[in-house]
Parts: structure tokens; C-alpha cells; sequence
């Protein structure tokens, strides 16, 4: 019991997600990255806590990245669609590396027309000057 309750803490603790279910289009989030991890994906639909486990029975892992913003630390869920907005948001900064202390800038830009479910993103990217470290 004792380790579910120190899961339960720790989770509401974190930092509370950049863009959620009623985000409107149009949304913004901009930020310096403070962290960037793999964690087990929360299945959709799941009990609270209930991890999304793959057909071999593994956890599925999703990449969180850290934003600190303006109004505090934000967390984005990457998904497989932000991702593809990231990685052009590297190349558009002349294929600069992922980095802890960059900026980042998240547009959600509406859900994917083709599945309505699904949601697009555009994203900016701004190398670190300087040396941030940790």
C-alpha cells in the first residue's frame, strides 16, 4: 500500500499538462526545457494509474518533456504527431540537437481532419545559449 500511496504523491506533484482535453486550437505553450524523460503511458480510458501495456505485456513508454513557462512548469505528452512538429521544428533551426535549456514553443493547431481524435501540432525551436546546466 505504502508504495501506491508515494506513486500517488509523486504523480500529483508533477507539473500539470501543457495542452488538455478542451484545449482550444489556436493554443500556445512556450518554454525553456527543464526536462525531457521516457515514462509508461497511462492507458486511455484505464483506471487511474493503469499503464498501457504493448502485445507482449511490456509498458508502453511516452516521452515527457518539461516546460518552464511563464505561468510555471508545464508538461508535454508527446505524442506521435507532436513529435513529428518537433523534430521540423529542429530542422527549421538548421538540424540543431535536443537539448536541456532550449526553448520550445507548442501550437496545438486543431485535430487531424482525417481523424478527429487525433490532434496537430506546430512547434519552434531555439537552441540554448550558453551552457544551461542541470
Amino acid at each position: 500500500m505504502t508504495n501506491s500511496l508515494s506513486t500517488r504523491f509523486r504523480n500529483a506533484a508533477r507539473p500539470t499538462s501543457a495542452f488538455g482535453k478542451n484545449t482550444p486550437p489556436g493554443t500556445t505553450v512556450t518554454g525553456r526545457i527543464a526536462a525531457a524523460e521516457d515514462q509508461p503511458k497511462l492507458k486511455f480510458g484505464g483506471a487511474p494509474g493503469e499503464v498501457e501495456l504493448d502485445q507482449g505485456g511490456h509498458p508502453v513508454t511516452q516521452l515527457v518533456i518539461t516546460l518552464d513557462t511563464e505561468s510555471g512548469a508545464k508538461n508535454l505528452y508527446v505524442s506521435w504527431r507532436m513529435e513529428q512538429a518537433i523534430g521540423a521544428a529542429l530542422a527549421a533551426a538548421g538540424d540543431a540537437e535536443f537539448e536541456i535549456g532550449a526553448t520550445l514553443s507548442v501550437t496545438f493547431t486543431g485535430p487531424d481532419p482525417q481523424f478527429p481524435k487525433a490532434r496537430l501540432f506546430t512547434a519552434t525551436y531555439t537552441p540554448a545559449t550558453g551552457g544551461w546546466a542541470k
